[in-house]
């Protein structure tokens, strides 16, 4: 007489509770990371979404008002910042969209691991998605990425269920989530095109749906026409293209940080984040990897092991490509915008594709290796918690001027120098009025920095506050970062030749991030204030 075979409850919901385990400790993080300071293009969407009504945010945007050029980004992530700014203009709020779509991620791309890469691969995909800096930083930031990655993992997976169900509901799902990935960057096009390319090699008898629900999908973003029109022909758009240097050595670092380190490469490379030891628990577990599948594939013929190859698995690897090598193509024809964050719309697939790497091997090989390449993503993710990868502290030199200034006393604001504008990241975290005076960066605050905006040099900032001043105290605020970046590389004292003789440095404090943050106090010791 045959026994039960049926597994216990608690092992059939193991994998699920796993699954939410890896989804609260990945939304720990992102909250982590969300609560810094705004900085660099985060700064251009609270301009646009905090600052403005719903008309002027989508004036802004279409680029039909007198402001022609605010932003080359579709309209969707600024919209939904604008909403969830309306309680308020802190951090969080402003990166709320971000954070909840890229914690609604994780659980998703295991949802896509089970229809495509099989259970085992879906779990690692899962905590790989869950740790990994990259997806954890634009989680917590101000920009459409975190969004795009969640819509074009919801096209997919409503893909495959429209076609092991037949059921019109889930093609309508797809044409709308491929339009919200549309509206979010236009970087979308790539894993779309490739679930087209796909389905029209894999299941031709479901052409005509997917054709259908596509056409549908781009009659949902012909309203959006002029503001896609004048991206295209923004100046931003080919500034950008020439910043982007299309060179073996730039491409290298832009992959390796697309993989698995801090996709800010002037961070100080994948030496730092996510680090030595972890490179190498990485490097162990591809090696791993790679002979577990040439010994795998050994005496097959080519042909006859691509043949080999699940369809669904291969719509996986396709779409980890599409990406990278779309955006290689790009740059080869002189249209370079090749760089981490344009390459995010590939990452839960890449993440899927490592999983289903190891979980071809022997058990307990890829079991090892899979917990290499998870530590090692885990250890990149708490080192992006210190010090060195938190965004410049602004909110921390705010606070500092908010307790100490007195009545009279005058701020020079240095910055701006990464910032698009017309903010700083002082300009949003002090509250305080206080008069202040940009230095490095134009002084406007009514439109975006412009090549024809003249720049506001130090020694004429630091005149200005001094004069405003009239005998009280300046507060110079300036960046440091360890690499060269728009002149901000480290300086021992900050600016002390710009000031009068009379004024001394009675205090400074330095707040530490990825670039740190300095205040310096200059007082006039020869003068009583006026």
């Amino acid at each position: 007489m045959g026994g039960d075979t049926t597994p216990p409850a608690a092992i059939r919901w193991l994998p699920a509770l796993i699954v939410v385990a890896l989804t609260v400790v990945g939304i720990v993080f992102r909250v982590l990371v969300a609560d810094q300071s705004i900085f660099a293009d985060e700064l251009s969407t609270y301009w646009i979404s905090a600052t403005h009504g719903l008309g002027g945010v989508l004036s802004l945007l279409y680029g039909r008002g007198r402001i022609t050029h605010a932003e080359i980004t579709p309209p969707l992530s600024f919209l939904l910042s604008w909403l969830t700014t309306r309680v308020g203009h802190s951090p969080e709020l402003l990166r709320l969209p971000s954070l909840i779509t890229g914690a609604a991620t994780i659980p998703l791309v295991y949802r896509l691991g089970l229809r495509t890469v099989g259970r085992r691969a879906a779990l690692v995909a899962t905590a790989l998605a869950s740790f990994s800096p990259f997806m954890i930083y634009y989680s917590a930031n101000a920009r459409a990425y975190a969004l795009m990655m969640f819509a074009v993992v919801v096209s997919t997976l409503a893909m495959l269920q429209a076609l092991d169900t037949g059921r019109t509901r889930w093609w309508v799902l797809y044409a709308v989530s491929a339009c919200a990935a549309f509206y979010s960057h236009y970087t979308c096009v790539f894993v779309l095109a490739g679930q087209l390319l796909w389905l029209l090699w894999a299941r031709p008898e479901a052409r005509r749906a997917m054709l259908v629900a596509s056409a549908a999908a781009a009659v949902g973003v012909l309203p959006w026409t002029p503001g896609l029109i004048n991206d295209y022909r923004s100046p931003t758009l080919k500034i950008l293209s020439a910043l982007s240097p299309f060179t073996a050595g730039d491409i290298r670092i832009d992959l390796g940080h697309w993989l698995i380190g801090y996709p800010e490469t002037f961070a100080g490379g994948l030496s730092r984040l996510p680090g030595t030891i972890a490179l190498i628990l990485f490097a162990v577990a591809v090696a791993i990897a790679a002979a577990g599948l040439a010994s795998a594939l050994r005496g097959a013929p080519v042909r006859a092991q691509l043949a080999g190859i699940d369809r669904r698995v291969a719509l996986i690897i396709g779409l980890a490509l599409a990406t990278p090598v779309a955006e290689f193509v790009l740059g080869a024809a002189g249209n370079s915008v090749f760089s981490v964050r344009d390459l995010a719309a590939s990452w839960p697939y890449l993440a899927l594709t490592g999983a289903a790497a190891l979980a071809v091997l022997p058990a307990r090989a890829g079991t090892f290796a899979a917990g290499l390449a998870v530590l090692a993503f885990a250890v990149g993710a708490v080192k992006l918690l210190s010090a060195p990868f938190q965004r410049p502290d602004y909110q921390g030199a705010a606070s500092y001027i908010t307790q100490n200034a007195r009545p009279g006393d005058v701020v020079v604001d240095e910055t701006g120098a990464l910032s698009p504008g017309p903010l700083t990241g002082l300009d949003v975290s002090l509250h305080r009025r206080l008069p202040i005076f940009r230095a490095e960066a134009p002084a406007e605050r009514d439109h975006p920095f412009g090549f024809l905006d003249p720049i506001i040099p130090l020694q004429q900032g630091v005149n200005a506050a001094v004069a405003a001043a009239r005998g009280h105290r300046v507060f110079l605020v300036s960046n440091v970062f360890a690499t060269d970046i728009a002149g901000l590389a480290a300086r021992v004292d900050p600016a002390p030749s710009q000031f009068p003789a009379r004024y001394r440095l009675t205090a400074e404090r330095a707040y530490a991030g990825i670039g740190d943050t300095l205040v310096a106090v200059y007082a006039d010791v020869g003068a009583q204030p006026k």
